[in-house]
């Protein structure tokens, strides 16, 4: 009886733990986090954001992203904090993004809090 007594208590805290990550992750996305607008390439497993004023539907779907990459400035691999955020969301999409950090690398890599489509 003790043992359960213990799980269930365990249960609970890492459930007060999970929801108080949660609310605390929404409130920096409602506190004013820093947003971007795009378009979204989805390439197998990993999502890219294009930037460009250029960059257009059609081009997320015919170009591979190696092209893209090549032939726009501004692309951006997109690491969603919460998965089903982006279940919604396809190929040519434009979107705003609420993010936490910016990794430098080629391509860049964004933490997001949040996405939507616009």
């Amino acid at each position: 009886m003790k043992r359960i007594l213990t799980i269930l208590i365990s249960l609970i805290f890492f459930a007060i733990l999970w929801y108080l990550g949660d609310l605390s992750q929404q409130s920096k996305v409602k506190e004013g986090a820093v947003t971007m607008e795009g378009i979204i390439v989805i390439n197998k497993s990993n999502v890219y954001l294009v930037e460009d004023t250029d960059f257009t539907k059609d081009d997320a779907e015919d170009l591979s992203i190696d092209e893209i990459i090549g032939r726009y400035k501004s692309v951006s691999k997109l690491n969603i904090i919460n998965g089903s955020s982006i279940k919604d969301i396809e190929n040519g999409d434009k979107v705003k993004i609420w993010y936490s950090e910016i990794q430098e690398s080629v391509p860049a890599k964004i933490k997001v809090l949040q996405i939507k489509t616009i």
